[in-house]
């Protein structure tokens, strides 16, 4: 113990502001951890709306190529009655094609609307991503405070610890603007 007490006496009584260091690692730690949890689940979003595009795509997709099938076949059918009008399935036929072309304008539907939903989908993706890029940058920044900060409490510099505090002021500028992307208050 009195090893301990020799040293402090011999290095001199801490100046106040190294109390502050703890104060300020502990803040910019806590932040740091509920940026790096945010920025995973909207990673998780971000993923959850690329599968929702790609099933609308395939949809679209689906739907687009039954219309086309619709269409040959509708042609075809068409062609048929061209070549043998005096055919005794002639109704059938006429029946069949008018039965193809009527379901044509609801697949075409289907398709624009589901390309449409994943348009959506890969903007809501997209804007979760960009915000989850302003956390990551405003989660780095508090941590490029945390080190300044534990640098100027062992060097006891205090512009260093001014430089602590200034990155975490940086970092929580960044986290208001990642609120306000996700608010949409900014353009």
């Amino acid at each position: 113990m009195a090893g301990i007490e020799e040293r402090q006496s011999a290095e001199g009584e801490a100046p106040s502001w190294i109390k502050q260091v703890a104060m300020l690692t502990g803040v910019l730690a806590a932040i740091s951890g509920y940026l790096t949890v945010r920025s995973a689940t909207l990673t998780n979003d971000a993923i959850y709306m690329s599968d929702r595009a790609i099933l609308a795509q395939t949809q679209s997709s689906d739907a687009w190529a039954e219309y086309q099938a619709d269409s040959i076949k509708a042609r075809v059918v068409e062609t048929a009655i061209l070549t043998a009008p005096n055919s005794p399935n002639l109704d059938a036929l006429n029946k069949d094609a008018k039965e193809l072309r009527n379901r044509q304008p609801a697949l075409r539907k289907t398709a624009t609307e589901k390309a449409a939903e994943r348009d959506e989908h890969l903007k809501d993706g997209g804007k979760r991503l960009a915000e989850r890029d302003q956390l990551v940058y405003a989660g780095f920044a508090a941590q490029v405070g945390i080190a300044l900060a534990s640098v100027a409490a062992l060097v006891r510099s205090r512009t260093v610890f001014y430089a602590g505090i200034g990155a975490g002021a940086v970092g929580v500028a960044l986290m208001v603007y990642a609120f306000a992307l996700h608010l949409q208050l900014t353009p």
